[in-house]
């Protein structure tokens, strides 16, 4: 059978447990969105292709645990990832503090040349912010440069992080 992309790129979104990672994922790879917080078991992976450039990328998405007790499974998956979505809750101080805590398992188990990329989300509850946008961008813990604010209840903010991370 045929190969239906021209490159295949892994891509790892991390961050703690509720921040928003699978309504991420789910609002890309399936244009839906639910309310209903269901916390991941371990990893759990879409794929969607897209075209960039002219060519076809398949992306496989994997969206991992937040919760400490599952870090050694999804650590493993690291490894193969070509760019990893540091995700943080706006609402969430203490989210977006442990950014340090998930760049330094990147820096263990990722490898050196693995693109990274910082996303707030949640921008919808702006009214709960506790993360101010200047305290966002700012962040020192970001050696890619790259990142933003994603509010994934109107579907028109999650798709330039994803293809962003795949250009960088």
């Amino acid at each position: 059978m045929a190969k239906t992309y021209d490159y295949l790129f892994k891509l790892l979104l991390i961050g703690d447990s509720g921040v928003g990672k699978t309504c991420l994922l789910f609002r890309f790879s399936e244009d839906a969105f639910n309310t209903t917080f269901i916390s991941t078991i371990g990893i759990d992976f879409k794929i969607r292709t897209i075209e960039l450039d002219g060519k076809k990328i398949k992306l496989q998405i994997w969206d991992t645990a937040g919760q400490e007790r599952f870090r050694t499974i999804t650590t493993a998956y690291y490894r193969g990832a070509m760019g990893i979505m540091l995700v943080y809750d706006i609402t969430n101080e203490k989210s977006f503090d442990n950014i340090k805590n998930w760049i330094r398992n990147i820096e263990e188990h990722a490898s050196s040349d693995v693109e990274r990329m910082i996303l707030g989300n949640k921008c919808d509850m702006n009214d709960k912010r506790q993360v101010s946008k200047e305290r966002g961008e700012k962040n020192e813990n970001n050696p890619s440069g790259g990142g933003g604010a994603v509010k994934i209840t109107d579907n028109r903010s999650k798709k330039p992080s994803f293809f962003r991370c795949t250009l960088l």
